[in-house]
């Protein structure tokens, strides 16, 4: 049952940089089943004994490897046997584009599509930079073009109503918080300039005006989500500033490291990865669940538990802190 002091309103499960590969998934060679396969098991147990529901699912990119056809197939059949394990609708699955998502072989040096990442990246200020973006995504041609290397993730993202396309480079979710209060979670798309030169320093992804903007409505409270945090933007300290003062929570991946830290009124979570490099130095398999609560005088509760892989059980377990609790409170007042 849940804990006694917290009966929520509305549960997520957060997963994030899953890396379905091409030729290595789905065989006996699948070395990444036994992790999938203890995340039900952990899934199933949680669900029985601590949290009353789970309402939806949020994948925070990278579903795929290398933005294959083959690798969508088999991340749908999954993510569909992990919907009905939850019992969660449908039309609760979110999911964002990743760097991974993306067909390389679409935007390869030289490209036209190349061209116009550049002309997006050789902007001299960010207003400049939104301009350019925002005529690209208004044009009928290149606004397509800007967006072809994730047709694949795109015809997978439709089973979920999670497509992004020039004129909606993201989409919106709403969920009920009791009775007074609207949750909107909103997927931007990181990857509109992403492509095989990607870099933390010198080339890096790009939100645009038009997703860092949130118009603000009544009784509402909103989460943005995406794949590269504001760190591996060209917006940098813009994004970070949009983010922090109109979002409760930030849902971020790419980093293959988890940590929760206050921004603004709210929270900025960066997903560890489900399924990190082997070879990565610290090599630790996560995934976590959110949990919202609204009181009677309009405070909102958030609870987060960060579920972590275990080399010495070999199976998900949690997070503890210092207090010896394995998930992390935080309160936002009432505006």
């Amino acid at each position: 049952m849940p804990e006694p002091d917290f009966a929520e309103d509305l549960t997520l499960l957060h997963l994030s940089d899953i890396h379905f590969r091409k030729g290595r998934m789905g065989d006996v060679h699948d070395v990444n089943a036994d992790l999938r396969n203890e995340l039900e098991r952990d899934l199933r147990t949680f669900r029985s004994n601590r949290v009353q529901r789970l309402d939806g699912i949020i994948i925070s990119g990278d579903v795929a490897f290398g933005g294959k056809p083959e690798e969508y197939a088999y991340a749908k059949g999954w993510i569909e046997k992990i919907r009905e394990l939850i019992n969660c609708p449908k039309e609760n699955i979110m999911t964002i584009p990743g760097n991974h998502d993306v067909d390389r072989d679409q935007v390869l040096p030289g490209s036209e599509a190349d061209g116009l990442h550049e002309r997006i990246r050789g902007a001299a200020s960010t207003v400049a930079r939104d301009e350019i973006l925002a005529a690209m995504l208004r044009d009928a041609v290149e606004g397509p073009r800007l967006l072809s290397s994730i047709a694949e993730y795109n015809k997978f993202a439709s089973e979920y109503n999670c497509t992004v396309s020039p004129e909606h480079p993201y989409w919106e979710r709403d969920f009920r918080l009791g009775d007074k209060m609207t949750l909107t979670i909103r997927g931007v798309t990181s990857t509109l300039i992403s492509g095989p030169r990607d870099d933390s320093q010198i080339h890096k992804v790009v939100y645009g005006g038009a997703q860092r903007t949130f118009l603000r409505r009544d009784s509402t409270v909103r989460v943005v989500a995406g794949h590269h945090p504001p760190s591996w933007t060209l917006e940098g300290d813009d994004a970070d500033r949009s983010f922090s003062d109109r979002c409760i929570i930030q849902l971020f991946g790419h980093k293959h490291d988890q940590w929760i830290t206050p921004c603004g009124r709210g929270l900025r979570l960066i997903a560890g990865a489900l399924h990190p490099d082997r070879d990565e130095p610290a090599w630790e398999p996560r995934y976590s669940l959110l949990s919202f609560h609204v009181e009677e005088n309009g405070r909102l509760l958030i609870r987060i538990y960060p579920r972590v892989w275990s080399r010495e059980e070999t199976l998900f377990k949690g997070d503890y802190n210092s207090r010896g609790r394995d998930y992390r409170d935080h309160t936002i007042p009432p505006e």
